[in-house]
């Protein structure tokens, strides 16, 4: 896994814990607020199918995946867009349109599936899941995105499963900032 942001780099020992390689920036730029790739990434992308990049989803973010697609096979490359409906800029379909074509401009690549992440951290609920999936899932059909997964805690795994079946996916928080 490759993050220039913060979130990632600060659960490196998590990570290692489950065979996760973390690839971050370690120098004195590796908590700026702007991408910094770190050593090694390019090399890792030649030899490595099987690995992924959190670029955030914004310009900045964009950038950094216009430069690593050239060295990624395109035949290889799934470029998914992770969105959750509460985030600023994530709920209007306009939104999310500008962040399809600005990711497929600079990736040179089209987007190849949609994963649906509604979520409002603690203040989750199922029927906050259900309306952001529905959500998602008018936008991913009216974008001609395939539907690839919805990500749950396991708080909501089981009752999701019932609701959305195979397409749901458990997912553990191992790492939350105090602050939220």
């Amino acid at each position: 896994m490759a993050s220039p942001y913060f979130v990632s780099r600060d659960a490196v020992r998590v990570l290692s814990q489950y065979n996760i390689e973390m690839m971050a920036p370690d120098n004195a730029m590796a908590y700026g607020d702007i991408p910094n790739l770190p050593p090694g990434i390019i090399g890792t992308i030649r030899r490595n199918t099987n690995i992924v990049v959190d670029l955030a989803g914004d310009k900045a973010g964009a950038l950094v995946l216009g430069y690593l697609t050239k060295f990624i096979n395109p035949v290889d490359l799934r470029l998914y867009m992770v969105i959750n409906p509460y985030r600023p800029f994530s709920w209007e379909l306009q939104d999310i349109a500008e962040l399809k074509a600005m990711l497929e401009c600079f990736a040179q690549h089209p987007v190849t599936g949609m994963v649906s992440n509604p979520h409002l951290a603690e203040d989750t609920d199922f029927e906050v899941i259900v309306k952001g999936h529905r959500h998602v899932q008018e936008i991913a059909a009216i974008q001609g995105i395939p539907l690839v997964g919805l990500t749950v805690t396991d708080a909501f795994y089981h009752e999701a499963c019932l609701e959305f079946g195979e397409i749901v996916k458990q997912i553990n928080l191992y790492l939350r900032p105090d602050w939220l």
